[in-house]
């Protein structure tokens, strides 16, 4: 059963057409990789995807959601969150206050008040935060600044934000970016841990292709904006097109 049904895209932006009808399915479960080189349309299909961007073309569907008619906040709240590329973390405030970002649809303006006033309301918000910062191993961060904070603490706290929501479909924008090689098999076991342990749908951007091949159901590999293969990882990548346009780059992968 598809979770995610994207269909005959088509993004431009003045004279540039990043997304040309890219159409692809991400079943529930699923962990679905989007590959390809800079510029092949990623992150603009995911800034499409939660509402970034306004396609001039297509239909996305989550579920029953038209979320193309929806506004970035309404996406969340169907249950889809999100990752960047760079971190976007607020350096003044603790590892923990950063998670609860996440979950402010779900927290409220009527809790916000309360936590400033019962220390109940509080403990009980922190709870979520803890559970999430305890899934990654991370519990230990929880009152310290993100500023100064080694980079993969960083990364780890971004993902924590996006899962605190407890979101259907997570979207993850090269979370393996800047990582060394056990930072990387490190994120890799997480990845297969949001979707077996917590029982969310994976969608990931990543360059690294020893994790792309190692975590995903399927592969999307994106070029120029159009979609080039999809498939299972062992064959993507001896696809002839996709050899042909990579030199064979994902062969050795």
């Amino acid at each position: 059963m598809a979770d995610l049904c994207i269909n005959n895209i088509r993004m431009q932006f003045s004279g540039v057409v990043a997304l040309s009808d890219v159409s692809l399915f991400v079943n529930k479960g699923e962990i679905f990789s989007l590959i390809g080189s800079n510029g092949s349309g990623k992150s603009t299909l995911f800034n499409c995807i939660n509402g970034f961007n306004h396609p001039q073309k297509g239909t996305i569907f989550f579920g029953n959601d038209d979320l193309l008619k929806k506004q970035p906040h309404q996406i969340i709240q169907c249950g889809i969150s999100r990752t960047f590329q760079n971190v976007q973390n607020i350096p003044f405030m603790t590892v923990l206050d950063n998670i609860l970002l996440g979950a402010h649809h779900r927290i409220g303006p009527k809790s916000t008040v309360k936590r400033w006033l019962s220390q109940k309301q509080r403990v009980t918000e922190e709870a979520m935060g803890l559970e999430i910062l305890d899934f990654l191993g991370i519990v230990n961060y929880e009152q310290k600044y993100i500023a100064g904070q080694p980079y993969g603490i960083q990364k780890l706290t971004e993902i924590a934000r996006a899962l605190v929501g407890k979101p259907k479909l997570i979207l993850l924008d090269e979370p393996a970016a800047g990582m060394n090689d056990q930072e990387t098999d490190e994120m890799a076991k997480i990845i297969s841990e949001i979707r077996d342990e917590l029982g969310i749908t994976v969608l990931v951007v990543e360059h690294d292709m020893s994790l792309v091949m190692s975590i995903s159901d399927r592969v999307c590999v994106l070029d120029s904006g159009k979609v080039l293969a999809i498939g299972k990882p062992e064959d993507v990548k001896i696809h002839p097109d996709v050899v042909r346009s990579f030199l064979g780059d994902f062969t050795n992968a």
